[in-house]
Order: C-alpha cells, then structure tokens, then sequence
C-alpha cells in the first residue's frame, strides 16, 4: 500500500465517515473490555479459574451465534444506516447500566445479562459496518479499505483498552471508563447518522432474482437467511475457505491469550497488584495492536506484489516460529513476541479473507454472509478459550499445548497453499 494508495482511499468523504465510526464504537469497545478484566479477572477477590474465564468468555460470545443469524435479515432488509445509529445509541444506553451495576457491586450473574446484552448488540455494528464498506469505495480500492478500516478499528480498541486501563488504575472505580465509553457511542451514532438513509445499502436485488421473503415469523426468517447465505457460499469455494482459514488461526490466538492472561496472573505481575498484571496484558494487546497495524501496510504490497494466496500463507507462517520461542521458554517477552507476530499473521489474513468474501457474494447477501463470518470467528475464540480451560493449568504454563498451536498454524499455512484468491471469484 503506498502514500498514493491511502490518500485516494481516504480523500472519500463517506469513507472517512464510516471509519470514524468504527474508530469511535472500537474504541469504546476497548475501553469497557479493559473495565470488565480488571474487575472479573484481575480482581483479587475474584481469583477466576481458566473453566470461569472459559465461561465468561462463552457467555459474551455465544449468545451471538444465536442472536446473529438476525443482524443478517435485519442488515440485508433496512437500512444500515438506522441499523448502525440504532445499535450504538442502544450500547451507550447498555454502558450507563453496566456503569451502575458496577458502581453497586452487583452479583456476576447480572453483570453477565447486561454484558451479553452489550456485545449482541456490537454484532449488528461489525457486521454493518463491514457489509456497507464496498458502498463507499470503489471495487479498485477495496483491498486498501479492507487493510486500512478493520486495522484501524483494532488499533482504536487496543488504544481503548490501555485508555481504560488507566482510567481504571487511577480512579479506582470500574464505572468511570465505562461512562467514558458511552460517551463515544454516543458521538458514534452522531457520526453514522450524518449518512444519507440509502447511502448503505442494501440493494434489494438479491442476485438471485428472487424477492425477500415477507416480514414477519423471525424465526422463519432467520433459517431462510442462514440457508440461503450458506447456499450461496456452496459455490464460492474461496470465499468459504477464507473464513475457515480465518476462524481457525483465531482458535490458535485465542488459546495463545487465554495462556497469557493466566502467565500475567499468576507468575508475570507482582502478587497482590491486578494493576500490575492488566499492565502487562495491556502490553501485550498493544503488541499485537501493532502487529495488526503492519498487516495494514504489508498486505496489499505482498497481495500486489505477488498473489494473496501467498499473503494468507505468509500469514499463518509468521506465528509459527514466535510461538515455538514462547513455547520453550515461558517468558513474559516471548509472549509479547509471539502475540506481535500472532497479530499481524492474523491480519494478514483476514485482510485477504475479507476482500475475497467481498469480491464473491452479490450485495443482497454480504450481510448476511457477514453473520455467518462472524458467528465462525467468535465460535473459533470461544473455541480457544475451552480449549485452554481444558488443557492449562492456572499458572497458564503448558509448553506442550503451545507447541501443539505451532503445528496447527504449520498445518494450516499448507492448506492454504489451494489459495482462496481474493482477486478471484469462482
């Protein structure tokens, strides 16, 4: 990606608004996630077990592979634009909730309510934001704008994340950073209502020259979308394969984190000090923060350059020999190491993923087909967390496993050689 590339991209008006406000909703996703570790994980009072992590984490994601099926219906049907101002007026609301339960020290249980409720809703954000990108841009650009929004969005959660963080540490209330992020739903919704109600889509030409179905029976409804996006996925093979590949290298991350969350925990940080062990994850997520950052500069070159069919096998390869380091040793800067290099693999990836997703589905479906994306992700983290709930101990040192993890990564890397073509649809 050159100077010349990024200043045409971003010379778009409407481009520039959507990745504000994606930048705004991440950044306020991270900055609640770093409220919600200090208080659930870190806490001292609450010495959580990998299995009460690996439950956390399902009871955030999980709810959503059932709940997103309907963000596909929803997105494919109204506008994204409603959908978008709709969804994080609704979290700014939900933050001035969790902000309260947290202040009164409720028991975990209603936490959990209000923060299911929370990341249900962010699907419908993703997901908007991703099947209303190819609106804003041109089809020669969309490469450029799947390496630059998705990376920006995460460099905006990991700067929430140590913004939270800090907030956190010095006001020594769970609440305030929670506020904080409601505050910048708020300026999201702001920023997504400045679109014209068409201006996102859908077109409601399917591409199949069938009509939606009629409202009503969501139930219905939601089989017909999942059925009919799976169907259209059966003859794109690289798009299906994009998102297998995707979902498979976040498994390996996932168990990667779930080991280093227990590391700072129990062996990294100072006994006694949450503050210090969220410091140090903190570390960690800006690590592969920046790892996601450089995937956005390197991915259209190699792509370019090459094929990105050798993008997507460079990028699984590059974690392989990181994680062996931190496999054989077990020390905090491995660990920072590996989730660099776990970082930009992983984005790398899914840049090329995206865009072949993109490229292969009619725009009728892609929000659709963005849900069933989604849904693969999210079970692959949850994937990841059981996984290491299963198999580490609570200090999280478990060399065998990690090694594991290379191989996968190895396995993948040669599977991936078929491509999925992002420049090619099938």
């Amino acid at each position: 990606m050159t100077l010349a590339d990024l200043w045409r991209l971003v010379s778009v008006g409407s481009f520039r608004r959507l990745l504000a406000l994606r930048l705004l909703s991440q950044a306020a996703d991270g900055v609640v996630q770093a409220a919600l570790t200090a208080y659930l994980i870190f806490s001292p009072e609450r010495q959580t077990t990998p299995a009460a992590i690996a439950a956390l984490t399902a009871a955030i994601l999980l709810p959503f592979t059932i709940l997103g099926p309907f963000t596909g219906v929803v997105l494919d049907r109204w506008s994204r634009r409603d959908v978008l101002v709709a969804a994080t007026g609704l979290r700014a609301g939900l933050a001035l909730t969790l902000a309260g339960a947290l202040a009164a020290d409720l028991s975990t249980p209603v936490l959990f309510v209000v923060v299911v409720a929370g990341f249900a809703v962010n699907r419908f954000v993703l997901a908007g934001l991703s099947a209303a990108l190819p609106r804003v841009v041109t089809p020669d650009t969309l490469l450029t704008a799947n390496a630059v929004a998705p990376t920006a969005g995460t460099l905006a959660y990991v700067l929430g994340l140590g913004a939270g963080a800090v907030v956190d540490a010095t006001t020594g209330g769970d609440a305030t950073p929670v506020l904080a992020a409601g505050l910048l739903w708020l300026v999201a919704g702001a920023v997504g209502a400045g679109f014209a109600r068409p201006q996102l889509g859908p077109d409601h030409d399917r591409g199949d020259g069938a009509e939606l179905p009629p409202p009503g029976h969501a139930v219905r409804l939601v089989l017909e979308g999942l059925r009919s996006a799976a169907e259209h996925l059966r003859d794109r093979r690289e798009a299906a394969a994009a998102i297998g590949l995707v979902a498979a290298q976040r498994l390996v991350a996932a168990t990667t984190l779930m080991s280093g969350v227990l590391l700072y925990r129990s062996s990294y940080a100072a006994p006694g000090d949450p503050a210090d062990g969220l410091a140090g994850l903190s570390v960690a997520v800006l690590a592969a923060g920046a790892g996601f950052v450089l995937a956005a500069g390197v991915t259209p070159w190699v792509a370019g350059r090459w094929s990105p069919d050798v993008a997507v096998t460079a990028g699984l390869l590059i974690g392989a020999p990181a994680l062996t380091l931190f496999a054989a040793t077990l020390a905090e800067p491995a660990l920072v190491g590996a989730a660099f290099a776990l970082g930009l693999g992983g984005q790398l990836v899914k840049i090329c993923a995206d865009t072949a997703v993109q490229a292969a589905v009619a725009d009728g479906f892609r929000g659709r087909v963005f849900v069933l994306y989604d849904m693969a992700f999210n079970t692959a983290l949850v994937g990841g967390a059981v996984l290491g709930a299963l198999w580490l101990p609570p200090s999280g040192r478990a060399s065998g496993l990690l090694l594991a993890l290379t191989g996968a990564l190895l396995g993948l890397a040669v599977l991936s050689v078929r491509g999925i073509g992002a420049s090619r649809t099938p």
